[in-house]
């Protein structure tokens, strides 16, 4: 029992879906769908969640555009793929789980025999009008691993929303958002905005039967559920406690919307939840003094733009290939140092020339952010007439933010190692090859770098000299999220299960605000949202076969 026992419910429904994201979004219209009267409860005062501020992409293997194009996703294969990201320290590849327990293997297996039957569902209810993401080179969207051994379709898992003006697909959570949202309500499902759900309530068997949400006069709301609670209300990023105790790198701030707080972490524990996966998140560089100023900045740092590009830490050395992956790349962020007892990568300076500056480069999303446009100025963009006046001024920015960066500061040997460093990488980028950190190598690095950039005519599209003068430009990067992937535990049914393994009745998750099937893994583009409208859609057709509950 939670303690709660209200003396009335102001609102009923077979089955309360808390969030309207993707995961909420998808649960509410399947349970719908299957004839169960729905409420949804949405934190904020609009709809959408994270979901809306993201790049929109869904990741589903063995889907509808694959199949018709008689492309063969083999179940087997694609497991062993998923397999072998979410859980690297695990994967034995002559087991038959691959080195997951019996769980691990049947969320990622379930995974994949339901996220093409979940989304061909919401197009049948004309809630969502997929198509595949198409890169700049007019090539399927390649995976962020496609050229792992075990990747055996590198391309064409991922979709995005059609525009139904243009016909084309749409890059972008509002899109998405927009068609869930009008399915929602062409269905009549009530919405309840500023509603936090605040408690659950049980029964004397400790079946959930209900939650008690606090409206934005912070009253108390009593919502009945008869079968029923579906969470997909996001992770704990803006929650500053959880960041530090949670999870395994300094985190600065991320993109998820700021009421993500971790909410059903403490909600689920009152019940007996297990946690899992706390560690993890959905990583992405942030620019430091965004974050500083709002910890929920309109974007993370998808793609690095420019060629004539680097990074590099405080010591004035490249640490990474600049256009891997979001998620891979923040992790560097993260590298502790046990004879200095530091991090030395904990911020990361985006040095570039006035090339980089003006012709930046526009990426998947269709921007070249963080580079501003060509004559904006951004207050976060450090000047610098050459290599010693852009280290001065670095130096002295970061000695403004020290209170709140742990007293970082430039080593000494910044300036001489950032010279030998802009001399080396401009030999690679002359020659093509990156012979540090691989740079331009895999498919990936190609589709987010864009096409080549004007003046380009080195062999490598990624890479071009850095000018020998100056101005040079600095921006401060930091670690940051998406948004979390840890919290209550889930079965493959997503039923939230308690410290014994055992499902807590009438108790259901999706999304971010649950341990993610993806353990550490970000598969591919629409790795986060893929899974949502997945599992959503999974939580939804058991939820309505759960037993009347009693109060």
């Amino acid at each position: 029992m939670t303690g709660i026992k209200p003396k009335h419910w102001d609102h009923e429904a077979d089955v309360l879906v808390i969030g309207s994201g993707a995961a909420g979004s998808s649960a509410a219209l399947s349970a719908f769908d299957k004839g169960a009267r729905v409420i949804m409860l949405e934190k904020r005062n609009r709809y959408g969640g994270t979901t809306e501020k993201s790049g929109g992409v869904f990741w589903i293997p063995n889907n509808s555009f694959l199949r018709a194009g008689g492309v063969k996703d083999a179940r087997v294969d694609a497991i062993r793929y998923m397999a072998r990201l979410a859980y690297p320290t695990l994967y034995n590849p002559e087991d038959s789980n691959f080195g997951l327990d019996k769980n691990q293997y049947e969320l990622i297996a379930t995974y994949y025999d339901q996220a093409a039957v979940a989304i061909e569902n919401l197009q049948k209810m004309g809630a969502l009008d997929p198509t595949p993401w198409i890169a700049w080179d007019g090539q399927f969207m390649p995976d962020y691993f496609a050229h792992f051994e075990e990747n055996k379709v590198p391309r064409g898992r991922a979709l995005v929303p059609k525009d139904p003006r243009t016909g084309k697909g749409v890059v972008g959570g509002v899109e998405l958002i927009r068609q869930l949202r009008t399915a929602v309500e062409a269905r009549g499902i009530p919405v309840f905005l500023r509603h936090r759900a605040h408690r659950l309530i049980t029964n004397e068997s400790g079946q959930v039967v209900g939650v008690e949400a606090l409206n934005e006069k912070s009253e108390a709301v009593y919502f009945r559920a008869g079968r029923a609670v579906i969470f997909g209300s996001g992770g704990f990023t803006h929650n500053p406690e959880m960041r530090l105790n949670y999870l395994r790198g300094p985190v600065y701030g991320g993109c998820a919307v700021p009421t993500n707080q971790g909410d059903l972490i403490s909600m689920a524990s009152e019940v007996g939840a297990k946690l899992d996966n706390l560690a993890h998140a959905w990583w992405a560089q942030v620019v430091l003094e965004e974050v500083l100023a709002n910890p929920s900045p309109p974007t993370g740092v998808f793609f690095v733009p420019g060629d004539s590009m680097i990074e590099v830490n405080k010591y004035g050395q490249r640490v990474m290939d600049e256009k891997a992956v979001y998620n891979e790349r923040t992790q560097v962020h993260f590298v502790w140092d046990p004879l200095k007892g530091e991090y030395p990568n904990l911020f990361l300076f985006m040095i570039y020339d006035e090339r980089a500056a003006r012709i930046g480069g526009i990426g998947p999303l269709g921007t070249r952010y963080p580079i501003p446009s060509t004559g904006e100025q951004n207050p976060y963009v450090i000047k610098g007439g050459n290599l010693e006046e852009l280290t001065t001024a670095l130096e002295a920015r970061l000695n403004k933010l020290v209170s709140r960066t742990g007293n970082f500061h430039l080593d000494q040997s910044f300036l001489s190692n950032l010279k030998k460093t802009i001399s080396r990488f401009n030999e690679y980028a002359s020659k093509g090859v990156d012979e540090e950190f691989h740079r331009g190598e895999v498919p990936i690095d190609l589709a987010y770098n864009g096409p080549r950039a004007e003046g380009n005519d080195r062999p490598n599209i990624t890479m071009y000299p850095i000018s020998a003068e100056g101005p040079y430009y600095a921006i401060i990067l930091a670690g940051g999220t998406l948004d979390t992937k840890g919290g209550p535990k889930i079965n493959p049914r997503a039923q939230i299960l308690n410290r014994d393994d055992e499902p807590i009745p009438g108790l259901y998750g999706a999304g971010n605000c649950i341990a993610s099937p993806a353990g550490q893994a970000y598969w591919a583009g629409g790795g986060t949202i893929g899974p949502a409208l997945t599992f959503g859609y999974i939580a939804a057709i058991n939820a309505v076969l759960e037993p009347e509950k009693t109060e």
